[in-house]
């Protein structure tokens, strides 16, 4: 840990030790102070007793401005809220603007409680987004807030730099204008310098960095309430830029554990045919062969198998007992020219074994294809993925058929899992192309897409984990992704234009110190309070419609 995070660490403990008594101490310190303030304003009394009432009051309700700025110039911080609060106060009074300088400390710290309460307010109607979910759905949430950063973007680290550098101009045209504005108009010094304090305080960053975490937890915990949950929000943020979804089928289009639905041999009795069936896949990771030996439940004679071979979306072949043994589709027979009966065909895809090239029976294993995920194809296409690959260990005629029923463009059979990623990292690194992988289990790690969504409940190296009851839903992801991006630009847009006119209001002259802390506050507050509308539909549908 280098020294900047580690005074942020220490800065950060000591916050947290002390913000109970902050919230308690804070609301009394600020009403000692407006009575003060009150007092100076409403009876008479000599110039200089008014001046140290006023800054008693900014004291009483801004000591703790001056400490926070203090650690701030300590750490080199030294365009932080805190510290242009601090400089513009001490600077107004010196140049005699007293009641304006404590107002604005005034209201400035009043703001620290009503953002903090449109902060609180935001992010309890964000999580109770996620009610409806069940515990470990809310228990995962938990774990991914409990992270601080978990609401930051990659934008809006973008954007406070463009507010800093903003700033550095403002501080820069400030200084001129205080100086030379005089010499051009044959306005005081006086009036000049309090003009480029407004624009000093105008320009800081508070209420355009106050929504940027607020409206990423909004959108984490939106995005839960349809069952995807993000790591943190820059993982919302770079699904955003996904052109090309990689979907493996077992588990997210098909069952992930294939099933045997039926036997049928003319020469071998039934429990003859699975002991040949089940010692043919033992030692293949194809999704068949797990059917297979999850249906049998004898032991096995590993000495009777020799020369196995496994052929990736077609079967295997192998000697049992020095007997050449064939168990594959019919695809697979096909192309060697070998005959195999197609009678008594039943759902499912049928394996047909062949023993010393003599058919002997075969098996019938499902295959299943969820009808609902047609749609998804499409919808995908409408938020703007331009390519969906399906990725099967089918056979290609069967995957064919599967990439039909589920309108896939373009599929890949008779893929194992490491040609599977094999295929991803060459997509991945290929022009610009930005990954993502969606599968429900078979690696344990992270592929080489930029991003990996689990349709699984849990998932250690997954980016995103889908609940399987809502794995439809990857495309409304992608649509509170990009809403929950496009919030953080608009709020930054409104703060930015307001900033605007209140920097021409304050070099005509209509403005003044509070006025315009008021106004940053209120702008900070409502942008925290706008980052609900993450969640409303026209808005979702609006974003569609624009694809």
């Amino acid at each position: 840990m280098g020294p900047e995070k580690t005074r942020a660490k220490h800065s950060a403990e000591k916050t947290n030790g002390k913000q109970g008594s902050f919230e308690i101490a804070l609301p009394i310190r600020l009403g000692i102070s407006l009575v003060l303030v009150i007092i100076s304003a409403l009876l008479k009394m000599p110039v200089l007793v008014r001046t140290i009432l006023l800054i008693l009051s900014a004291l009483i309700a801004g000591y703790d401005v001056f400490l926070a700025a203090v650690d701030s110039i300590a750490e080199k911080q030294y365009l932080s809220t805190a510290v242009v609060v601090l400089f513009a106060a001490v600077l107004a009074f010196v140049i005699g603007f007293s009641l304006e300088a404590a107002l604005m400390v005034l209201i400035h710290q009043c703001s620290k409680l009503l953002l903090e309460y449109a902060r609180k307010r935001a992010l309890s109607s964000a999580k109770s987004l996620a009610d409806y979910q069940n515990e470990d759905v809310r228990g995962r949430l938990e774990e991914i807030l409990a992270n601080d950063h978990a609401g930051d973007m990659k934008i809006q680290h973008t954007l406070q730099s463009s507010a800093e550098f903003v700033l550095r101009l403002v501080i820069i045209f400030a200084l001129i204008y205080a100086l030379a504005f005089p010499f051009l108009t044959g306005i005081s010094f006086r009036v000049s310098i309090h003009r480029a304090l407004m624009i000093l305080l105008i320009s800081s960053p508070l209420s355009v960095a106050a929504s940027f975490p607020v409206v990423g937890v909004t959108g984490l915990c939106y995005g839960a309430r349809n069952g995807l949950l993000f790591n943190d929000a820059s993982t919302m943020e770079q699904l955003t830029d996904v052109n090309v979804a990689l979907f493996d089928k077992p588990g997210v289009f098909s069952e992930e554990a294939p099933h045997v639905i039926g036997l049928q041999s003319d020469l071998l009795d039934k429990k003859t045919f699975l002991n040949f069936l089940a010692h043919s896949v033992y030692y293949s990771d194809q999704p068949f062969a797990k059917a297979i030996s999850d249906y049998y439940n004898q032991e096995y004679r590993l000495e009777l198998i020799n020369n196995f071979v496994d052929i990736p979306g077609s079967g295997v072949s192998l000697e049992i007992g020095h007997a050449p043994v064939v168990l594959a589709t019919k695809s697979y027979y096909d192309e060697q020219g070998i005959d195999v009966p197609e009678r008594g065909m039943s759902e499912g895809i049928p394996y047909y074994m062949t023993v010393a090239g003599r058919y002997v029976g075969r098996v019938v294993i499902s295959s299943e294809i969820n009808q609902e995920a047609e749609t998804l194809v499409r919808e995908m296409n409408q938020v703007g993925v331009s390519r969906c690959i399906l990725l099967t260990e089918d056979g290609n005629e069967q995957s064919q058929a599967a990439a039909e029923a589920l309108h896939f463009t373009e599929v890949v059979g008779e893929c194992d899992m490491d040609k599977k990623l094999r295929l991803i990292s060459d997509i991945s690194q290929a022009g610009q192309n930005n990954t993502a992988f969606i599968y429900a289990n078979g690696i344990e790690g992270h592929s080489a897409a930029n991003l990996d969504i689990r349709v699984s409940r849990k998932g250690k190296y997954a980016d995103v984990l889908v609940l399987p009851e809502n794995y439809l839903n990857i495309p409304k992801g992608i649509q509170i992704c990009k809403r929950t991006k496009e919030l953080i630009c608009e709020n930054a847009i409104f703060v930015f234009a307001l900033k605007a006119i209140l920097i021409f209001l304050s070099i005509i002259g209509y403005s003044n110190l509070w006025f315009v802390v008021f106004m940053d506050t209120v702008a900070a507050a409502a942008t925290i309070l706008n980052a609900i509308r993450v969640t409303t539909p026209s808005l979702l549908q609006k974003s569609d419609s624009e694809e």
